[in-house]
């Protein structure tokens, strides 16, 4: 934690959190519809649904609970994956759609198996529900995103924190016994390695950038560049003062100023 905080990342997260904030409030009061509103409207919610992630996962941050972030930054690399989708493949409400379909199906299968109570209208409801219209919708793979994914990174380290972190295997498991010199001590809060630290918060950040990137383009929104591309600068250098052989990360470093006009809508 130490290392991440010299490199000046909780620094850069914060002001990001700020900034975000605003942007994607401002964007969705008159948001310049394109080509199909709906995708666009899709993008605006995946945003909005990425910044409450990104703020929930920067208060564990703070809070020193590390792996609960871990787990928190798996949604907000979810949202990116989504909203590079969502940018680059005209399809993608259709996808969405589908998918929420297959598993409300699937969800209404299972609940007709343990039903046991329902009365014969309801029964007769349900049974329609789950005969549907005839067709299959096809459930969503994400790894069918990252095919064409200028960021394949992104599912690689979705799948290493579902399995490390966020679902119950025995790895995730691993991390709570504790060695000590008297015995085993269970964890309640475990601590992640220098790696998965660096890893985590990297891979949130460049997540939110992918995101604000994104909705900028599709809103066409081209003011503030330079400050956008500051903030860009400042994860490459936060990115390369990690290692701990690097003789910066213990340097005093300029506090990041705060634009206010970040994220803000053209007017």
């Amino acid at each position: 934690m130490t290392k991440i905080t010299e490199a000046g990342w909780v620094d850069w997260l914060v002001i990001f959190n700020e900034l975000s904030r605003g942007f994607i409030e401002d964007a969705a009061i008159a948001p310049q519809h394109g080509e199909d509103p709906r995708r666009q409207s899709a993008m605006l919610a995946i945003a909005a649904r990425a910044f409450t992630l990104f703020r929930s996962a920067l208060t564990l941050l703070q809070q020193g609970e590390l792996l609960g972030f871990r787990i928190i930054v798996r949604g907000v690399v979810e949202c990116a994956m989504h909203m590079e989708a969502a940018c680059t493949k005209p399809e993608y409400p259709k996808i969405l759609l589908d998918d929420d379909k297959a598993s409300r199906l699937s969800r209404g299968k299972a609940f007709q198996k343990i039903a046991v109570n329902l009365t014969e209208e309801s029964n007769r409801q349900l049974q329609r529900f789950v005969m549907g219209d005839g067709t299959k919708p096809q459930s969503l793979n994400l790894g069918d995103f990252s095919k064409s994914s200028d960021f394949p990174r992104y599912h690689h380290i979705y799948r290493e924190i579902s399995a490390d972190a966020e679902h119950v295997t025995w790895t995730s498991l691993c991390r709570h016994p504790q060695e000590v010199p008297d015995g085993v001590h269970l964890e309640i809060d475990p601590q992640l390695t220098d790696f998965e630290m660096f890893d985590t918060i990297s891979i949130m950040a460049l997540s939110a950038m992918t995101c604000v990137k994104h909705l900028r383009e599709s809103l066409g929104i081209t003011q503030n560049e330079a400050e956008f591309s500051a903030l860009g600068h400042r994860y490459i250098e936060s990115s390369n003062c990690i290692a701990p052989a690097s003789r910066n990360c213990g340097k005093p470093r300029k506090k990041l100023e705060r634009p206010q006009s970040l994220f803000t809508c053209p007017t």
